[in-house]
């Protein structure tokens, strides 16, 4: 990364001293730590920090090269990162530079006197780096982009240096391929749920629409119960698909423009069954089951298909069955106007702990109440 600017010299560890058998701890530490990462952009933060908080480094950055040829900084981490002037360069074409040197050539440089290379970018005031120590990234094969780390001395940098870049370069690669793998499961995982809510949609254009309004409804709630992560996944998931189950009910009784009779109420509610056992054969899907065999329990016992009550019932199965309720209570059907949303509030009250869970009211109730806007 070339520098802007001149900085103070760091009083610290020189990289080159440290102890063999610390830098196998910190690569083994970082590996485990990588794993970890949600985001590419998190692997790249926690290496470069990992490499300058243990070893001092004057500047440790990493670069992703893009399709247009230019070398963009995705994390930085030393003094030079924390300055808000132009000291680093946040683009790079890879024609230039050392760093442009190893994205081209994916061979890593070893430069340990700057002003000797050739292809190094300074700024002609003195005060450059006087080291620096560029590896390539190589995900799924290909040249991702470059780590690069910089000493203010001349000679910083050893093989022992070289060593431990390129074993953190390979833990740096791997785990950016972790992540877009994930990310294409991902991308799988909702193509697949898209393609299931295009399928109840054709049974019924309410139950896509709602579902979609649900979980919308069903997040926030969630968030303000302090469900995260997975979970909160996991229940957007499942508030899209509670209704899921519906494919498999005749259209006559879905669109029935009135009341149904008890043995069509009775196969109505069949659908949550059928409906976990549809996600149930999907892997990515599989444990959001529960929650929709569970959308319709009550707090209270006196819900479908198993009569659960009370910690029982999933909490995110509660969560969706209270927003479902709402959404239900205030939306128009084809046998009755909408509630009116004081209405609809007064009717969560009224039924909280018996058909729902009281904390769940609350929160619904505190969402709607920040929500809903003031006239």
């Amino acid at each position: 990364m070339e520098p802007r600017t001149s900085q103070t010299p760091i009083v610290g560890v020189t990289p080159g001293t440290a102890p063999r058998g610390g830098r196998l701890l910190v690569a083994s530490r970082l590996g485990t730590s990588l794993s970890r990462a949600a985001s590419v952009e998190s692997v790249a933060r926690e290496a470069v920090r990992t490499l300058h908080d243990s070893f001092d480094y004057h500047l440790a950055v990493v670069q992703r090269l893009d399709p247009d040829g230019i070398l963009r900084m995705v994390a930085a981490a030393g003094p030079p990162a924390e300055r808000t002037d132009d000291f680093l360069a946040l683009e790079q074409p890879v024609e230039r530079g050392v760093n442009g040197r190893v994205a081209r050539s994916g061979r890593p440089a070893l430069v340990n006197d700057t002003a000797a290379d050739p292809d190094y970018l300074g700024t002609g005031t003195g005060a450059d780096p006087g080291s620096e120590l560029s590896l390539p990234i190589v995900v799924a094969e290909t040249n991702w982009g470059v780590l690069n780390l910089e000493q203010r001395e001349r000679g910083a940098f050893g093989q022992e240096d070289l060593l431990l870049a390129h074993v953190i370069t390979g833990q740096i690669g791997a785990a950016i391929h972790r992540c877009q793998l994930v990310g294409e499961l991902e991308d799988a995982f909702l193509t697949t749920i898209g393609v299931i809510s295009d399928a109840a949609e054709m049974q019924d254009a309410y139950t896509a629409n709602h579902a979609n309004e649900v979980a919308e409804l069903a997040v926030a709630v969630g968030e303000r119960l302090g469900i995260e992560g997975v979970e909160l996944d996991r229940l957007r998931y499942g508030a899209l698909l509670h209704d899921v189950g519906k494919i498999g009910i005749p259209p006559e009784i879905l669109r029935k423009p009135g009341p149904l009779t008890p043995e069509e109420r009775a196969r109505m509610d069949e659908h949550t069954a059928i409906g976990a056992r549809m996600l149930e054969r999907i892997p990515f899907l599989a444990p959001v089951a529960p929650l929709v065999r569970s959308a319709h329990e009550r707090h209270d016992g006196g819900g479908y298909p198993d009569g659960l009550r009370g910690e029982e019932i999933p909490r995110g199965a509660m969560v969706i069955a209270t927003c479902d309720a709402f959404h239900a209570m205030t939306s128009d059907r084809v046998y009755r106007k909408a509630m009116s949303l004081a209405d609809a509030k007064a009717e969560l009250r009224d039924n909280s702990g018996s058909q729902f869970e009281p904390g769940v009211v609350a929160a619904l109730l505190a969402e709607l109440a920040d929500s809903t806007p003031i006239n």
